[in-house]
């Protein structure tokens, strides 16, 4: 219940200004183990392969058709999600052997830019609570996409560290920070990469390029 809070608590900090989700529009998750119908019949945005690990032929698909976006995760992970003032919140705890946390911000606002989503992540990350914030290595991968690295220590004193990918397409936004306790990163760093790397949008993107 406190993550749940603590994650809805950022959602103020992407909504100022942004234009809002139609009312009655509600998040849709694919069933674990199915592929979601609009993989087929939309085109998906994917990131350059040479800048991605492809990831293992047992993972599942996990997909919010309303807000057009997909991604793969290893099979048994936990997730949740939730909607506060436009803002879809996707929440998910990778098991052991990983234990890595993904979390993922999808809202409308078409004015914004990968640079614009990129600066918020650090404001994000202290809304949750976490401090000494920091966002690193930022390097842009296509016209859609940004990668940077992240680490933040939460209340306890425990350190975090991470990837945050950022996408964009011509009205939806997503952060999409992917992350485990920062003795656990190296061992998980390929894991990690994956997970980010399976992410895609289903429109042309920002570059209007399919």
């Amino acid at each position: 219940m406190k993550r749940t809070l603590l994650l809805l608590s950022a959602v103020a900090l992407l909504t100022a200004g942004c234009a809002q989700k139609p009312a009655g529009t509600t998040t849709s998750t694919a069933t674990p183990g199915a592929s979601p119908a609009t993989s087929t019949a939309k085109t998906t945005k994917k990131l350059p392969e040479s800048k991605v690990n492809p990831v293992p032929a047992d993972w599942i698909t996990m997909a919010d058709e309303v807000r057009g976006y997909e991604f793969k995760v290893p099979k048994g992970t936990e997730h949740s999600t939730d909607t506060k003032d436009g803002v879809d919140v996707y929440a998910a705890n990778v098991p052991a052997p990983y234990d890595i946390n993904v979390i993922i911000f999808a809202f409308k606002d078409k004015t914004l830019t990968k640079d614009d989503l990129m600066k918020k992540v650090e404001g994000v990350l202290q809304s949750m609570g976490e401090k000494d914030v920091k966002v690193t290595d930022i390097k842009e991968l296509s016209e859609d996409y940004s990668l940077a690295s992240i680490s933040s220590v939460d209340e306890k004193g425990k350190t975090t560290k991470g990837k945050v990918l950022v996408g964009t397409d011509v009205t939806d936004n997503y952060i999409m920070m992917v992350g485990t306790e920062a003795d656990k990163f190296t061992a998980n760093e390929k894991t990690i990469d994956e997970i980010w790397g399976s992410f895609g949008m289903y429109s042309g993107g920002a570059s209007g390029n399919n």
